[in-house]
């Protein structure tokens, strides 16, 4: 395990297997808020999708070792993941992971398919209907924070993989380091969840570079202050 050492407070303080980086209490509400709009309105395309009526958990904020960051998702899940880079106001990734179930209901869906019809995801037509789904809710992810921080965000064409959870963050994660060198990222996470255990489950997970969440936060403090 890295030891990773911080000054602070004319100190060193030492930081084993824990956060390295630190947000006060008003940046992880502001976070967690704008999150909750992002998400919602991202979740709102895909009810007006599929029908169903999708409930959305309070987002989490997480700064986290890499060493440390399969501990916070469920890594040897069976996943649909669409990834995408974000450039513009700032950049970063984001990933959107359909734990298998929910992707084969997804599928059956899209392609008129009886329940349980859908085995697995092997076509390209399947895996066009996910990767479809998917970049709907990044688009309005993205959408959503552009409009409140009143700047632009252009998502690049996404990318597909049917996979373990670990290995799908995983990808994010060496993505975010060679850009920036670093040893620890930011962790944006959001669960949905469907109308009963037969719905849609997902999350969605922003993945922003330390650079560009300075300029998210700096952003938001301005528009607290516009609301003030």
């Amino acid at each position: 395990m890295n030891e990773l050492v911080k000054k602070m407070d004319g100190g060193e303080r030492q930081v084993f297997g824990e956060l390295v980086l630190e947000l006060n209490d008003f940046q992880k509400d502001a976070l967690r808020e704008l999150g909750n709009i992002a998400s919602c309105h991202a979740v709102t395309s895909l009810a007006e999708m599929t029908g169903l009526t999708i409930d959305i958990e309070v987002p989490s904020v997480e700064v986290v070792l890499i060493e440390n960051a399969k501990k916070l998702i469920e890594a040897e899940r069976i996943v649909a993941g669409i990834f995408v880079q974000v450039d513009g106001g700032f950049s970063g990734y984001l990933q959107v992971l359909f734990p298998e179930r929910s992707a084969l209901s997804l599928v059956n869906f899209l392609l008129c398919r009886m329940p349980g019809e859908t085995k697995n995801i092997e076509t390209e037509m399947e895996e066009s209907a996910l990767m479809e789904t998917g970049n709907i809710l990044a688009g309005s992810f993205c959408d959503a924070i552009a409009d409140f921080l009143h700047f632009s965000l252009m998502p690049s064409p996404p990318s597909f993989a049917f996979d373990m959870m670990g290995a799908m963050v995983e990808d994010a994660i060496i993505a975010v380091v060679q850009a920036q060198e670093t040893e620890h990222f930011i962790l944006f996470k959001c669960d949905f969840q469907g109308e009963n255990e037969k719905g849609i489950y997902g999350y969605i997970l922003l993945f922003p570079h330390q650079n560009s969440l300075r300029d998210i936060l700096s952003s938001l403090e301005v528009a607290a202050a516009r609301v003030e």
